[in-house]
């Protein structure tokens, strides 16, 4: 509930750009999405959207099957306020408790993964990701890299690199690519984000 509160405070009382993982337009996602993507009926979850523009400019893709993930009731209504349209499925959810009622084909998470910091939590993340990615299904990746922040939003996080996420996730998952990124704030400061792209496998 802590958790809960905290997040449901942030989108209550900061603008939607005054939170530094802010994107009018979230290009490495988009890229990332349209390149590893099929069809435009794939099944697209993304965890912690947020009041983020990732599923606005998904629409604008003609993707139509997008569902969003949040814990923030506050930040999915803007969401909804704010785009109206009755094809998105929205999920009020910490991602650790995550059920929904489909499989994806195409799992985006950018800064979830690295508030994650239990090691029993970390498990359970990944069990979801076995659990909700279709086989051959695409997992996108975004973290804190080892030379990023060592906090956001007041929370602790964990920093990974390439080969930490690697070999996080190589049991069901092949790495297919990955690379860094300095993500430029709100407020003119620079992070540093490591971005992986895992496929769903089964019987390696």
């Amino acid at each position: 509930m802590e958790k809960k509160k905290h997040w449901e405070s942030i989108y209550q009382t900061k603008k939607i750009d005054g939170v530094s993982w802010y994107q009018k337009s979230p290009t490495e996602s988009i890229n990332l999405i349209q390149k590893f993507s099929t069809k435009n009926s794939d099944m697209i979850i993304d965890i912690g959207c947020g009041k983020g523009f990732l599923a606005d400019n998904l629409l604008k893709l003609n993707y139509k099957n997008i569902t969003l993930v949040d814990i923030s009731l506050n930040a999915l209504n803007e969401v909804k306020e704010r785009l109206k349209n009755k094809s998105l499925n929205f999920i009020e959810t910490d991602v650790l408790n995550l059920k929904p009622e489909k499989t994806f084909d195409i799992w985006h998470d950018r800064a979830v993964f690295h508030f994650i910091i239990k090691k029993e939590n970390v498990e359970k993340y990944i069990s979801l990701c076995d659990e909700y990615i279709n086989e051959n299904g695409i997992l996108i990746i975004g973290t804190f890299a080892e030379d990023g922040p060592l906090k956001c939003s007041g929370l602790e996080i964990k920093r990974y690199s390439i080969e930490n996420l690697k070999q996080l996730f190589k049991e069901n998952f092949e790495f297919i690519e990955g690379f860094k990124k300095l993500h430029t704030t709100p407020f003119d400061t620079q992070q540093s984000f490591t971005f992986c792209v895992f496929r769903k496998v089964i019987n390696r």
